[in-house]
């Protein structure tokens, strides 16, 4: 005597379709656009903290203002061309150009080999120069830009906040020298007393960054 066929539970019955399974789908240009995102908002704080107030500064302060605008713009513009770029099948192989094309190729190519983030950085350090003395002012315009360069970073890399971990130490430890310089530049001049705090601020800080 035969026992009845017994179906597989994994298998479906004669006839039917197998039921799809849901599946957490992330769309694939959703990390992209969020780094790329990132970057932008922290381009555009930064100078926006460099630039305010427009009043107040020496003269050339404008074209130096233009001048990290722009490079904000192609550096964000420059992250979102590889990140499209990286994309599979997002480069397609053409054996001919015509002229036209082949010298806007040229010419974005070598665009996009100019290191437009260090001229924000070198624009907007040059911005803040052109203004009074503003220690505290500073101290952020410099905690915003290591926020952008490091983000920056990641993007470019794709990786992930963890690789900086070893970093970190250091990062707290150029954070605390400046809040240090900011506050020794806003106290009186005390003689001896002053430059004993901030010495012992400096070890303190660099003890920190030692690594254990």
């Amino acid at each position: 005597m035969t026992s009845p066929p017994v179906n597989s539970p994994a298998a479906p019955p004669p006839g039917r379709a197998a039921a799809a399974v849901p599946v957490l789908a992330v769309p694939v240009l959703a990390v992209p656009v969020l780094t790329v995102l990132a970057v932008t908002v922290l381009a555009g704080w930064t100078v926006a903290w460099a630039a305010v107030p427009v009043a107040g500064a020496r003269a050339g302060a404008r074209p130096v203002l233009v001048a990290a605008v722009a490079c904000a713009v192609l550096s964000v513009v420059k992250l979102a061309a590889a990140k499209l770029a990286a994309r599979p099948g997002a480069v397609p192989q053409v054996r001919y150009l015509p002229p036209v094309a082949g010298f806007a190729v040229r010419s974005w190519s070598g665009l996009r080999a100019v290191p437009w983030a260090e001229g924000m950085t070198v624009a907007v350090l040059g911005l803040e120069a052109l203004r009074p003395s503003r220690p505290w002012h500073t101290v952020v315009l410099g905690v915003a830009l290591l926020g952008f360069l490091l983000a920056l970073h990641l993007a470019e890399s794709a990786a992930g906040p963890a690789v900086l971990r070893p970093q970190l130490p250091l990062i707290v430890a150029g954070i605390g020298l400046s809040a240090v310089s900011a506050g020794a530049a806003m106290l009186p001049a005390t003689g001896g007393l002053l430059a004993v705090i901030a010495a012992a601020a400096a070890v303190a800080v660099a003890a920190i960054a030692v690594p254990v």
